[in-house]
């Protein structure tokens, strides 16, 4: 197997171009044998797995195909962990393999899958604390998850505005200003915290 792999692996990169479309008519040209792996003979076999399995889950992802990303994700991934615990080579868990997480979190993100992604990002950022790009994705991802309690403060803090204004009359001197305070304080912070995470979010994925 060792052999079949190192050909398929010094093919792609023998041809090799920076393209999507290359890296997935590649990898289904050869996707029979390929989907076929269960077991790796040896550590440089496994290498060369995570390697193409990165690869194609990043062509998959550049194409905006971020179930099969997931899927695929999941499949081999499966494979790799319980691989890399029998051939005992920890050590195989470098940027390939933490790059396949990564491809998952952020294709599930897009799929506003915020549930799973957050996970994802808070265990790349364990493992790399200082990794800026990490820290973006799980913010934004942490802010989709809150996005409903965002959304309710906003009508709630217009409500209490807008209710202000229409009642005027109704409501006591000494209670206007405090409760006009309170939803332009409510409104004005969830923005804010928007804007910032939004714009932050940009950053990371201009770097990703």
């Amino acid at each position: 197997m060792t052999l079949n792999l190192l050909k398929i692996y010094s093919d792609f990169r023998a041809d090799f171009k920076d393209s999507p479309d290359f890296v997935i008519d590649f990898y289904s040209k050869h996707s029979l044998f390929i989907n076929n792996i269960r077991t790796l003979k040896d550590k440089e076999d496994l290498r060369l797995f995570i390697e193409l399995t990165w690869q194609y889950l990043n062509a998959t992802y550049l194409k905006d195909r971020f179930n099969d990303t997931i899927d695929h994700a999941d499949k081999t991934l499966a494979i790799i962990d319980i691989e890399i615990k029998r051939l005992d080579v920890t050590d195989l868990k470098d940027i390939w393999y933490y790059g396949i997480l990564f491809l998952k979190g952020m294709a599930s993100y897009n799929l506003r899958d915020y549930k799973n992604a957050t996970p994802i990002f808070r265990q790349l950022i364990q493992v790399d604390s200082k990794n800026e790009s990490y820290k973006r994705w799980l913010s934004n991802s942490t802010y989709g998850e809150k996005l409903w309690l965002i959304n309710t403060t906003n009508i709630v803090c217009g409500l209490i505005i807008l209710a202000s204004i229409l009642f005027r009359d109704l409501i006591p001197v000494l209670m206007r200003f405090p409760l006009s305070a309170i939803g332009v304080l409510g409104l004005t912070s969830t923005w804010v915290y928007g804007y910032y995470i939004k714009k932050s979010f940009r950053k990371a994925k201009n770097k990703t």
